[in-house]
């Protein structure tokens, strides 16, 4: 398992509420590192990297840092992460695309994914909106991923993709031909240049339907630990934006 410890120096808030909470809370939050886990999510976050060059990792890292607030990073497989983090071994965990309803979040989704359909390259449709281009083919779908309306509306033969690796599973059916193309709740994870998989297909994404992608929070965590993050992270958001943050 790999670790990160990161100690900070610096305490600087200018938010009156935020103040009154670190001060108050000060002692009981810093006694120990805040465990953060983290999970692969590229290109925010990718573990083929070294950490510290992971955009969503520099911004997270340096909310924390401008609080005083020390964090322990702990990288995980998404499954055990959730685990960690119910069984409260964890505090936090990020990015979290809140598909289990019963873990609370922070109220400010940290940035937006948005889905879409990638296909091999010689058979990309690069207008999702034009539905009548889905209409038979066969799309392969996560199990457990919400899909939006549009394509169940699209007269697509829909079907479930099975295995651990389902974006692995997803390209090797699209290049073998046996999908037409496989749905991704947030196709940028696969195609970017910094992942050789991107080489084989081609996304389109379905605008309008973006959706927020969260930091998870132990269920073990008292009201005003959270209200104090939460508040930490609003801040830090308002001021200047992951998705700003990560495009410049």
């Amino acid at each position: 398992m790999s670790k990160l410890l990161v100690k900070s120096t610096s305490f600087s808030i200018s938010n009156i509420l935020i103040n009154f909470l670190v001060f108050g809370l000060s002692f009981s939050v810093n006694a120990e590192a805040l465990k953060i886990g983290l999970v692969d999510y590229p290109p925010h976050l990718d573990f083929k990297t070294p950490l510290e060059e992971s955009k969503l990792f520099q911004y997270t890292d340096g909310v924390f840092k401008k609080q005083g607030l020390k964090a322990e990073f702990i990288k995980y497989p998404y499954r055990r992460a959730l685990l960690e983090l119910k069984k409260g071994n964890i505090d936090l965990l990020l990015p979290y695309d809140y598909s289990d309803k019963s873990l609370k979040i922070l109220s400010k989704p940290i940035f937006y994914s948005v889905p879409g359909l990638c296909f091999k390259k010689e058979k990309f449709i690069p207008i999702l909106s034009a539905l009548h281009r889905l209409k038979g083919l066969k799309i392969g779908i996560p199990p457990g991923v919400p899909i939006v309306s549009v394509l169940q509306n699209a007269e697509a033969n829909l079907v479930d993709m099975q295995g651990s690796d389902i974006t692995n599973r997803g390209i090797a059916l699209t290049q073998l031909g046996r999908i037409d193309a496989f749905y991704h709740p947030s196709p940028l994870k696969v195609y970017h240049s910094g992942d050789e998989r991107y080489k084989e297909v081609a996304c389109s994404y379905f605008h309008g339907y973006d959706s927020g992608v969260y930091i998870a929070t132990s269920p073990r965590m008292s009201e005003k630990t959270f209200t104090l993050i939460d508040g930490v992270f609003k801040q830090a958001l308002n001021e200047l934006s992951y998705e700003y943050y990560f495009a410049r």
